[in-house]
C-alpha cells in the first residue's frame, strides 16, 4: 500500500513535472509572443508617425502650392522662364495686360514685349545682375500686343534646385502707373507753369545753364529773349484778373508758334517770358543775332492782332530783350539779367520793340532804380507838387489854368515829368501820384476861393486810365472834394483817349457820378489813338482838346491842320468847348482864331508856373488889357 502511495506519488511529481515545465515553455513562449507584439506595436507606431509626417509634409505642400498658385494667379502679372529665358507660363493677370494668348506667349522670349524704350546695354546689365547675385528688380516699360507701353515694376527671381543650380526664373510685373502718374504730377508742378502749360523759371534755368555747357562743347551760339507784355496791368486791373488770365495763355499760344522745334518758350513770371534759342550756328555772332532778331520780329508781329475775350477786344503789344550767349559766356544768371536789361531799354524806346543787350543799360537801369526808390519816399512824404500853366479864352480872358505834376529832388533839383511819370506808371506808383496831385489841387481851388482874383479860377488836372478804372476813384474824389473844402465845379478832370480802351460804360458810369458833384471833364489828345471817335456822343465831356503835335505843324501839314478843323467843327456840332494846347507862336494862334473861339494854352501865353506866381499873375490881370496885356503879364510872370 505505501509502495502504491509512493508510486502514485512518484508519478504526481512527474506530472507535476511535465506540468512545470510545459508551464514554463508557456511562459517562455507567451514572454517571445509579447517581445513580437511590442516590436509590432513599434513598428506600427513608427509606421503611423512616418505617415503622420508624410501626411502634414504633404498638407504643407498642398498649403504651399495653393499659396503658389494664388500669387501666381494674383492681378500682378507672372512669368516662368527656363534658364534661356522662354517662357513657359504665363498668368491669367499677364495675359490680360499683354493681350497676348498664353499660347503665343509660351514658347517666346521676353524680347516679344520688351519696350524698344530702353537699349541692349541695359538689358545686358540686367542679366548681368540676375546671374550675378540671383535677382533683379527695377522700373521697366512694358510693350502690348497693340503697341502701348505700360510702366511696370519688374522683379526677377532664380530658382534653383537643391543642388543650387538655376532651373527657372520667375518675372512679377507690378503696377506702377498711379506711382508714375504721380511723379508726372509732381514733375509738372514742380517745372511746368500751371496756367500756360510752359516751363516755369525752375525749369528755364536748368535748360539754359545745359545749353551754355552745350555750346561750351560745340563752340556754337545761343540766345535769350526776354518778353514783357505791354500794357498787361491796364487790363488786370481795369477787367480782373480772369481776364488777364486769358490774355497770358493766349500770349503763350502765340510764343509757341513762333520758335523752332528745339527752341524753349518759358513763362518766367507774371506777363513776363523768356525764349531760349538753341544751335545759331558755329560762325560769326553776327549770323547767330540776325536769326535772333528774326525770331523777335517775328513775336512782335505775332502780337500786333488785337486779343478777343468774349465780348472784348484789347491790343496788347510786347517789348523784346535780346542777349546772345556763347562759349566764353558768364552764368545763367547773369545772361537772364542782360536780356531783361535788354528788355526795358525797348520798352523805354516806346514799347513793342525789340532791342539787344548793351552794357550802357547796366548803368542806365541802375539809375531809373534809384529814382523808383527817391519817388517812393517822397510820394510818402508828400514833396512832389504843381505848377499851373494859364488857360485863356478866344478873347484874353485868364480861365484857369492845367495843373501838371513837378518833382523837386533833394539832390538832382527838378526832375522833368517826362523822366518820372513812366517810372510811376511801370511801378504802380501812378496811383498814389494821382492822388497826391489830386489832393493837391482841390487845396489850390480851396486856397484860391478866398481870393477875389482867383475864385471863378477852374483847375485842369490829369487822371489816369488806372486811375480812373479804380473802383473806388469815385468815392476817393468825393472823399478830397470833402476833406480840401474844394468846389467841385471848379475842378476839371482830363482823360487820355487810353482810358476808353476797354470797359468804356464804366468809364462812363464814373464821369456820370462825378458829373452830378459838379466836375467837369475834357478829353486829351483828342485824335491820337484808339477808337474814341465811336464813344464821343456818348461821353459825358465838357471840352475836347487839340492835341500840341497836331498844333506844332498846323501852319505845314496840311493834315495837321484839317485835324484840328475837324475837332473844331466836331466839337461845335457836339456843343462842347476846344482847348488848343501847344500853341508857342503867334502864327499858330491866328490860324486856330480863324476857324472858332477856342481856348488856348501854350508857351504863347505862359509856362507852367509855381502857384504863388499865377496868383500874382491872376491878380495883374485886368480884362481891359485884352489878349496881349494877358500875354505880356503872364510871359513877364513865367521869366
Amino acid at each position: 500500500m505505501l509502495a502504491i502511495g509512493f508510486e502514485r506519488m512518484r508519478q504526481n511529481a512527474a506530472r507535476l513535472q511535465i506540468k512545470f515545465v510545459e508551464s514554463n515553455r508557456h511562459r517562455a513562449e507567451l514572454a517571445e509572443n509579447n517581445l513580437a507584439l511590442s516590436q509590432e506595436i513599434r513598428r506600427r507606431e513608427a509606421i503611423e508617425a512616418d505617415l503622420q509626417r508624410q501626411r502634414e509634409a504633404l498638407d504643407k505642400s498642398n498649403s504651399e502650392l495653393r499659396i503658389a498658385a494664388a500669387a501666381f494667379n494674383s492681378q500682378e502679372g507672372m512669368i516662368v522662364t527656363d534658364t534661356k529665358g522662354v517662357v513657359l507660363s504665363a498668368n491669367r493677370a499677364f495675359v490680360g495686360l499683354t493681350g497676348y494668348t498664353i499660347e503665343e506667349l509660351v514658347g517666346q522670349t521676353p524680347r516679344l514685349f520688351r519696350s524698344h524704350r530702353r537699349d541692349g546695354e541695359f538689358y545686358r546689365s540686367m542679366w548681368g545682375s540676375v546671374q550675378a547675385t540671383g535677382g533683379w528688380q527695377g522700373d521697366m516699360s512694358l510693350r502690348t500686343r497693340s503697341g502701348e507701353n505700360c510702366a511696370r515694376w519688374l522683379t526677377i527671381s532664380a530658382v534653383k534646385n537643391e543642388a543650387g543650380e538655376v532651373t527657372n526664373y520667375i518675372g512679377s510685373y507690378y503696377d506702377i502707373s498711379k506711382l508714375k502718374h504721380a511723379e508726372e504730377k509732381i514733375q509738372e508742378l514742380a517745372f511746368f507753369d500751371q496756367l500756360t502749360g510752359l516751363p516755369n523759371r525752375v525749369l528755364l534755368i536748368d535748360r539754359v545753364r545745359q545749353a551754355v555747357n552745350a555750346n561750351i562743347r560745340s563752340k556754337s551760339y545761343g540766345a535769350l529773349l526776354f518778353i514783357d507784355l505791354d500794357n498787361f496791368k491796364t487790363l488786370n486791373d481795369s477787367l480782373g484778373h480772369h481776364m488777364g488770365d486769358m490774355l497770358l495763355k493766349c500770349a503763350a499760344q502765340r510764343l509757341s508758334h513762333c520758335v523752332r522745334a528745339d527752341d524753349t518758350v518759358a513763362r518766367f513770371g507774371g506777363d513776363e517770358f523768356v525764349v531760349l534759342l538753341v544751335n545759331l550756328g558755329t560762325q560769326k555772332a553776327k549770323a547767330a543775332a540776325l536769326q535772333a532778331e528774326a525770331i523777335g520780329e517775328k513775336i512782335l508781329a505775332a502780337f500786333t492782332e488785337v486779343f478777343q475775350f468774349d465780348a472784348y477786344e484789347y491790343p496788347c503789344t510786347a517789348s523784346v530783350g535780346v542777349t546772345l550767349f556763347s562759349t566764353d559766356e558768364c552764368n545763367v544768371d547773369e545772361l537772364l539779367k542782360r536780356a531783361d536789361l535788354a528788355m526795358y531799354d525797348a520798352k523805354t524806346a516806346g514799347r513793342n520793340g525789340l532791342r539787344f543787350f548793351d552794357p550802357a543799360m547796366q548803368t542806365m537801369i541802375t539809375a531809373r532804380a534809384a529814382l523808383e526808390t527817391d519817388l517812393r519816399e517822397d510820394l510818402k512824404k508828400e514833396r512832389l507838387l504843381l505848377h499851373y500853366q494859364p488857360q485863356v479864352d478866344h478873347e484874353g480872358r485868364l480861365l484857369g489854368a492845367e495843373a501838371l505834376a513837378r518833382w523837386p529832388h533833394a539832390h538832382k533839383g527838378m526832375i522833368s515829368p517826362s523822366e518820372f511819370i513812366p517810372v510811376a506808371e511801370s511801378t504802380g506808383l501812378i496811383l498814389p501820384l494821382g492822388a497826391l496831385m489830386l489832393k493837391t489841387a482841390c487845396r489850390q481851388l480851396a486856397r484860391w476861393s478866398s481870393d477875389p482874383a482867383t475864385e471863378r479860377l477852374t483847375i485842369a488836372i490829369n487822371v489816369s486810365a488806372l486811375q480812373m478804372r479804380q473802383k473806388n476813384f469815385v468815392e476817393e474824389v468825393r472823399a478830397i472834394i470833402e476833406q480840401t473844402g474844394a468846389n467841385p465845379h471848379r475842378l476839371k478832370i482830363e482823360l487820355t483817349e487810353s482810358t476808353l480802351v476797354s470797359n468804356v460804360d464804366d468809364v462812363i458810369a464814373k464821369m456820370g457820378k462825378l458829373k452830378a458833384i459838379g466836375i467837369g471833364f475834357s478829353l486829351d489828345d483828342f485824335g491820337t489813338g484808339y477808337s474814341a471817335l465811336s464813344y464821343l456822343k456818348r461821353l459825358p465831356l465838357d471840352q475836347l482838346k487839340i492835341d500840341r503835335s497836331f498844333v506844332k505843324d498846323v501852319l505845314v501839314d496840311s493834315n495837321d491842320a484839317a485835324i484840328a478843323q475837324m475837332i473844331i467843327a466836331l466839337s461845335r456840332s457836339l456843343g462842347l468847348s476846344v482847348i488848343a494846347e501847344g500853341v508857342e507862336t503867334e502864327e499858330q494862334y491866328a490860324f486856330l482864331a480863324r476857324h472858332g473861339q477856342l481856348s488856348y494854352q501854350g508857351y504863347l501865353f505862359g509856362l507852367p508856373m509855381p502857384a504863388e506866381d499865377f496868383v500874382s499873375l491872376a491878380r495883374a490881370f485886368s480884362p481891359r488889357h485884352g489878349l496881349k496885356r494877358v500875354r505880356g503879364s503872364v510871359n513877364r510872370a513865367s521869366a
